[in-house]
C-alpha cells in the first residue's frame, strides 16, 4: 500500500507534467503562429510525452492501492519574446521538473518506499536527457545565431522529433 504522504506527493507531480506538457502545447502553437513549423511539432511532441509521463504516475498510484487525482491545471503563458526564449523556458522547466522528481526520491528513501524510489529511477534518468537537450538546442542557437538560414535548418531538425512513447519506437511501459 501507497505511503499517504507519497501518494499526495506523486499526485502533485501528474499535476506539474501536465502543466509542463500544457506549456509545451501553447510554446507549439506561438512556434506555428510564428512560422516555425518545425518547433511547433517538435513542442507539440514534448507535450504529449508529458502527458505520457504524468499517466504512468496516475497508473502507478492506482496500482499501488494509491488513488491518483486529476489534476486542475493551470494555464501557461501564450506569448513568448522569441525562438530563443522558448528553449530557455523549456529548461527552466524541466530544471524545475528535476528538482521536484529528486524530493520525490529523496521522500520515498525516507519512507522506505523501495517500490517507488525504483519506478521514480526512470524518471531521474528521464530528466537527465531532457535537460540536454535543452541544452544542446540552445547551444547551437548560441552558434547559429536567432536568424538566417542557420535558424531555419535548426527548425527543420527539430520538427523531425518525435515522442519517445510506446508505439512510437520509444519506451515501454
Amino acid at each position: 500500500m501507497l505511503n499517504k504522504q507519497i501518494e499526495s506527493l506523486l499526485n502533485k507531480q501528474i499535476k506539474h507534467e501536465f502543466e509542463a506538457g500544457n506549456w509545451y502545447l501553447s510554446m507549439s502553437s506561438w512556434a506555428d503562429v510564428n512560422g516555425f513549423e518545425g518547433a511547433a511539432r517538435f513542442f507539440l511532441e514534448q507535450s504529449k510525452e508529458e502527458n505520457f509521463h504524468g499517466m504512468k504516475i496516475f497508473h502507478f498510484i492506482n496500482n499501488r492501492e494509491g488513488h491518483a487525482k486529476a489534476p486542475s491545471v493551470t494555464g501557461p503563458d501564450t506569448e513568448f519574446n522569441s525562438y530563443r526564449h522558448l528553449f530557455e523556458r523549456s529548461l527552466e522547466l524541466e530544471k524545475e521538473n528535476t528538482r521536484l522528481i529528486d524530493d520525490l526520491v529523496d521522500a520515498a528513501r525516507e519512507a522506505n518506499d523501495h517500490a517507488t524510489e525504483q519506478f521514480l529511477q526512470w524518471y531521474v534518468d528521464e530528466q537527465v536527457e531532457e535537460e540536454e537537450l535543452f541544452r544542446s538546442i540552445l547551444d547551437k542557437l548560441n552558434i547559429l545565431g536567432d536568424k538566417g538560414p542557420g535558424l531555419y535548418m535548426l527548425d527543420q531538425e527539430l520538427g523531425q522529433r518525435t515522442a519517445d512513447l510506446p508505439g512510437n519506437g520509444g519506451e515501454t511501459e
